[in-house]
């Protein structure tokens, strides 16, 4: 199925992993990557009025969106795949589907409706595509209701070229990552009760925290280690004893990336206890869960002290993952398979 990509290809998004999945499936395609549409050498006061004053669009907007176009008449796509909230114009979607004769499909990773996480205009297109598909189910009913009667469930994966159990090079690696606890991800208020109940319970935590805003927090700051990403990711997950997957619960998560991708890296995970993760994996046999803070504190404690335990339940949650067709690659095939059927009606404008 010819394929024009659309979204955020740096190497930790998901319209990356899907661009790697469309070489390794040899499906023909073309990829643009909306990264490329946003300012360099702009101070970082500026790139932030300008993505303001553009309603959350990147500077270049008007340029992807020709772009899009002028890629749609060349390569002639059956199915457009725009990865979350990508900024393709409503006019274009329209011109890819009425003129073009392509099926548009979007693989919505946030809450469409959730204003923290995506502007309005991405909630506005809804009704434009043919198919959309999500990381959560609990959006699918307002996404009905939004204009797009076709949604379809497709969780997260993980990418195996990236997310795999990765070895230190040096001592000095080891003495860096090495850690009863990490985290990798977001500093959000919501999240800060979790961290600080178990730094409270357990002065001498060992605990690794990365990503944006944790140094603003003062319990937390101290523990804030920077960003890990690519290969430090990696040895970020290799050196802790236990590997933290909370929620985003205003982004309706009930499972994310990390949760495939913590397990593919070989790390023993405790996540938060929601119905995704429990239907992906077993409590007690391949992952710990917890639904409170206290509740963290507990396992947390629990898991410190019963290494074998912790080491057999990350051994079999890996198992599970990169055995049970969890890749991105299997996500875009899945996605292939339910875009199908609509590209068996179309009506392709004539050559």
């Amino acid at each position: 199925m010819r394929t024009l990509l659309i979204g955020n290809m740096t190497f930790y998004h998901v319209g990356a992993y899907f661009r790697n999945a469309l070489q390794a499936l040899g499906q023909p395609h073309v990829a643009l990557d909306q990264s490329v549409y946003e300012p360099t050498g702009w101070p970082p006061i500026v790139r932030k009025v300008a993505y303001r004053l553009m309603g959350r669009r990147p500077s270049g907007y008007w340029r992807l969106n020709r772009d899009i176009l002028t890629a749609a008449r060349d390569l002639r796509p059956e199915m457009v795949l725009i990865t979350g909230a990508a900024a393709v114009a409503g006019s274009t979607l329209r011109q890819l589907k009425e003129q073009m004769g392509a099926v548009l499909v979007n693989y919505a990773t946030d809450d469409p409706f959730n204003r923290l996480a995506c502007p309005p205009w991405v909630a506005v297109n809804i009704r434009l595509y043919d198919l959309y598909v999500s990381t959560k189910r609990a959006i699918m009913d307002d996404v009905r209701a939004a204009g797009c009667r076709q949604v379809a469930f497709v969780p997260f994966g993980y990418e195996p070229s990236l997310h795999f159990p990765e070895k230190f090079g040096s001592a000095e690696e080891s003495e860096k990552f090495n850690c009863d606890v990490v985290f990798v991800g977001g500093g959000d208020r919501v999240r800060y009760p979790y961290f600080e109940a178990l730094v409270r319970a357990i002065p001498d935590l060992r605990l690794h925290i990365y990503g944006a805003y944790w140094d603003r927090n003062p319990t937390l700051a101290r523990y804030h280690r920077g960003f890990a990403l690519g290969r430090d990711y990696r040895l970020a997950l290799r050196g802790a004893k236990i590997a933290l997957c909370p929620l985003r619960r205003a982004n309706r998560d009930t499972h994310t990336m990390r949760s495939f991708e913590v397990p593919a890296c070989g790390a023993f995970m405790l996540a938060e206890r929601a119905a995704e993760h429990q239907e992906f994996f077993r409590e007690g046999e391949e992952v710990g869960y917890f639904s409170s803070p206290a509740e963290l504190v507990e396992k947390v404690g629990y898991y410190l002290n019963h290494d074998s335990e912790r080491q057999r339940m990350a051994k079999a949650a890996y198992r599970k993952v990169t055995t049970g067709n969890h890749t991105y690659a299997h996500r875009l095939q899945q996605i292939l398979e339910l875009a199908a059927p609509f590209t068996l009606h179309l009506q392709r404008p004539a050559q």
